[in-house]
């Protein structure tokens, strides 16, 4: 069974993309959020939807991809499709999405909205640029703190990342920088945090937990211990796994 980082232990990550959905939200603000691979920034993300839809807050949320972050049309039909909405036209798509977005946050009683873009370090200028132009018509509710259409967004991805070509380059929101409201680097989970995850990996066996916390210490992130208890387990054979097992899963994955 595979186990979930940020829905076992409550996680630095989880708490501080609360507290910036929180704010964005309030204020129909612009989060650009950035942290390493596997501190549970996806997870994270999904369980706090599911909170804000529960609070009646309107979300709508995507995962780009190579292919949806480089063209407006594709990116547009990655949410409408959500929702079973076609549009004509590329323009007719980015309209359509804004009528997803729009909410009333300087209202007294009214609808909230955020945009989730989740692994937005693949996105490309141009949609930078229509997430840009979208968020710019609640400019005017923003400053008046009146009741027109507004909405909040945050966009969270990787510091780096691999191109198609294998090269690795540096993620880059240029046209967004003017806007943002929130510009935060998640934390790396802490000691107690790989700690607490080792114990719900292997409970009844603390001295895996020692090794297993330590090796995702020295890793930087929660997702290193979730593949070595997996890979243990494997080792294992369907049996107790052993302080063998889990060292040569570690082994194998560059560590020791």
């Amino acid at each position: 069974m595979r186990h979930d980082p940020t829905t076992i232990i409550e996680t630095g990550v989880a708490s501080t993309l609360r507290t910036v959905f929180d704010q964005v939200i309030m204020g129909a603000g612009l989060a650009l959020v950035r942290g390493p691979a596997g501190i549970g920034k996806t997870f994270a993300l999904g369980m706090i939807a599911r909170e804000l839809e529960e609070r009646d807050v309107s979300v709508v949320h995507v995962t780009a991809s190579e292919v949806t972050g480089g063209s407006i049309s594709a990116f547009s039909r990655s949410i409408l499709s959500q929702y079973q909405v076609e549009a004509g036209s590329t323009w007719d798509g980015v309209e359509a999405v804004f009528g997803l977005l729009q909410g009333y946050p300087f209202r007294d009683v009214g609808p909230r909205a955020v945009l989730i873009v989740d692994e937005a370090q693949v996105l490309k200028t141009s949609i930078l640029e229509t997430i840009r132009g979208l968020w710019d018509r609640g400019e005017e509710a923003r400053r008046t703190r009146e009741g027109g259409p507004a909405f909040g967004c945050v966009l969270v991805g990787n510091d780096t990342f691999m191109s198609k070509g294998g090269s690795q380059r540096i993620a880059g929101f240029r046209p967004l920088i003017s806007r943002v409201t929130h510009n935060v680097r998640l934390p790396h989970p802490s000691a107690a945090e790989h700690r607490a995850f080792a114990k719900v990996l292997f409970p009844d066996q603390p001295e895996l937990q020692e090794v297993l916390a330590g090796f995702g210490q020295d890793a930087g992130n929660l997702r290193a211990q979730d593949v070595a208890a997996r890979q243990a387990r494997i080792n294992a054979g369907g049996g107790e796994v052993s302080m063998a097992h889990l060292a040569l899963a570690i082994k194998f994955m560059g560590g020791m």
